[in-house]
């Protein structure tokens, strides 16, 4: 009864981490591990559920892992740093005709202003980048 523990916390705490981490490796392992279990029930010693717990643990990662993988691909898009300024205002410290380098988040980027001449102390918004300068134009408040 003993091993039949071993292997059931086994399995269990395989899944555990695979519930907190989200890797989708270990589980395949706690499906070895409850073959193991159904080795012992059925009256097989150790060394078997050993080896049996081996081999399913092996085929089970070799097919579930890449279907797993493939299925459960990440697909959430986490956007890039420079991403997250656009639509964000600014206001210039200075003279701004066609680039400028300023400081955002700790970090000087390069602004380009295709638009009109911003005059330091009005406004401007990035409206996207291109390559790695942000584009940026000025906002006239009438």
């Amino acid at each position: 009864m003993g091993i039949l523990l071993f292997w059931l916390v086994l399995s269990i705490g395989a899944i555990l981490i695979d519930i907190f981490t989200s890797a989708f490796l270990f589980v395949w392992f706690a499906i070895g591990g409850f073959a193991a279990i159904a080795g012992g029930l059925a009256g097989l010693e150790f060394p078997a559920q050993l080896g049996i717990f081996i081999v399913v643990s092996i085929i089970s990662i070799s097919i579930g892992y890449p279907l797993a993988k493939k299925k459960f691909k990440n697909t959430i898009s986490i956007p890039l740093m420079e991403e997250t300024y656009i639509g964000k205002i600014f206001l210039a410290q200075e003279d701004i005709d066609k680039t400028l380098r300023f400081k955002v988040g700790g970090v000087y980027w390069t602004g380009k202003n295709d638009g009109a001449k911003i005059n330091k102390g009005e406004k401007f918004k990035v409206l996207g980048i291109e390559g790695n300068k942000l584009l940026i134009e000025g906002i006239r408040e009438e």
